[in-house]
């Protein structure tokens, strides 16, 4: 026999220590199919975002956005310092109409990449689906190709044309951009579950992360999500991200009982910070027991770690910008006090997590509520489809449909319970559009139940057996 066709190749990620064996050898990266659906996608949904788009300056924070993006100046706290580069970016290079329709297209642009970049996850994903079937059953490979790429692109437009988050795409407005990091995280990190030993994916991801953190603090609420997508590539980078990640918990802890976090210290804010402090530790010391093993990729969470932090460097954009004295200075972060009045939201009311079981049930359902007239009642039931054929599903794809489970319940649930938003119209009318977050999760599992379907649905049957006839 050949010595060659027996032994590993040197880049297997199944011989990678911590590695999942059952990841998928014969899917490579984004192929041409998966790069024809994101263009599509972002083409078609840019379209539409400039037909709708606002022609000038809108209600809310409208016009304080737009002129800082202008002169780069220190908007509302947060400050939003990458989201200010952004959209001053796009005041620079569009050399016509008025400077709110400038940014706005910023909007329109961060969210039609959004779309692409979820029919890019839908049809490299399709891929691995695929795999699965019977060479019997298959379709043809043109007709496969031809599936992931629209099934992806409905997947994308199902998204980019749901209710909470187009209204937010063709406005002055700091989400799409938000939204698009956050689409950006899990893309790396599918990337990286499909080869483990190509690290940068994961790094990148780190960065990105701590750039979304610099332009929504809300998506604080996906952190204890993130060990669980890492553990779907690597289980022993997931285990020490849990480590730290329960480490970090303790601190916290010690700090709620010396009295600082007063948002934290009793009530609904505290349980929302233990249960899933708790969950953390425990899938530590679970995947501890389980490898024997701790801290063994000490180097890839120093790095994660490290950029970040670098990440989180980007506020540091504000004092720089605060010296130039812009027209839009809130805050005046040169200062030491008025750095961290921004960064802290001084002026807004602190987090008050809901606290009342009966209050937060109420607020479970109306989310699911507003979820069937936001996306839409027909593709939350195409939802479950990949859940219903989880035990044909390869186990690579298995696992990463798994690991965005926690994804959701961070992004809709446990958001939920650290916004506690009102129960009356209003108030949903004006929270809606963070739950848009939880809505990728479920674009991407509307993506990956159409596949299915259409694989099923358009497979090949037996062929009948043709008569000959006499001329």
């Amino acid at each position: 026999m050949n010595a060659d066709s027996n032994s590993a190749k040197p880049d297997d990620p199944s011989e990678l220590p911590g590695a999942n064996p059952g990841a998928l050898q014969s899917i490579p990266g984004f192929q041409p199919t998966d790069w024809l659906s994101f263009g599509a996608t972002t083409l078609l949904a840019l379209l539409v975002y400039l037909f709708t788009l606002a022609p000038d300056v809108g209600l809310d924070n409208s016009g304080v956005w737009s002129t800082a993006a202008a002169y780069g100046g220190v908007s509302s706290p947060p400050g939003y310092p990458l989201w200010t580069l952004w959209a001053w970016v796009f005041t620079k290079l569009l050399p016509f109409s008025g400077n709110a329709w400038r940014v706005a297209v910023s909007s329109a642009v961060a969210g039609a990449l959004t779309c692409g970049m979820i029919a890019l996850m839908v049809s490299h994903d399709g891929a691995a689906i695929l795999e699965q079937v019977s060479d019997n059953q298959r379709l043809k490979p043109k007709e496969e190709k031809w599936l992931r790429a629209v099934c992806g692109y409905a997947a994308g437009m199902v998204f980019g044309l749901n209710g909470a988050f187009w209204p937010q795409a063709v406005i002055v407005a700091v989400w799409p951009l938000s939204i698009l990091l956050l689409c950006l995280i899990l893309c790396l990190l599918m990337r990286w579950s499909y080869g483990p030993e190509r690290r940068r994916f994961l790094y990148a991801a780190a960065l990105v992360y701590g750039l979304l953190l610099t332009n929504s603090q809300i998506e604080f609420a996906f952190a204890p999500a993130i060990p669980f997508l890492v553990m779907a590539g690597n289980s022993k980078a997931g285990r020490d991200m849990f480590l730290v990640a329960g480490i970090l918990f303790l601190a916290g802890l010690i700090g709620i009982w010396l009295g600082h976090f007063p948002s934290l210290r009793g009530g609904g804010g505290q349980f929302f910070y233990i249960l899933p402090g708790v969950i953390t530790c425990l899938m530590g010391i679970g995947l501890v027991i389980k490898t024997r093993q701790a801290f063994s990729e000490w180097k890839t969470i120093l790095i994660c770690s490290g950029l970040f932090l670098l990440g989180q460097a980007f506020y540091f954009y504000l004092p720089i910008a605060s010296m130039t004295n812009p027209p839009i200075n809130w805050g005046y972060p040169r200062t030491v006090e008025g750095f961290f009045h921004v960064l802290t939201r001084g002026q807004y009311e602190h987090m008050n997590p809901t606290a009342d079981v009966g209050l937060y049930l109420e607020q479970v359902r109306l989310y699911f509520v507003m979820a069937g007239k936001e996306f839409g009642w027909p593709y939350l039931f195409l939802c479950l489809i990949p859940f219903c054929f989880l035990h044909r599903i390869a186990a690579s794809e298995r696992r990463w449909i798994f690991g965005l489970l926690p994804a959701y319940v961070c992004l809709a649930f446990l958001m939920l319970a650290v916004m506690n938003p009102g129960v009356d119209r209003q108030s949903q009318e004006l929270n809606k559009v963070y739950f848009s977050a939880s809505y990728i999760l479920l674009a991407l599992w509307t993506g990956h139940g159409l596949i299915i379907l259409g694989a099923r649905l358009a497979r090949p049957g037996k062929q009948p057996e043709t008569a000959h006839f006499p001329i």
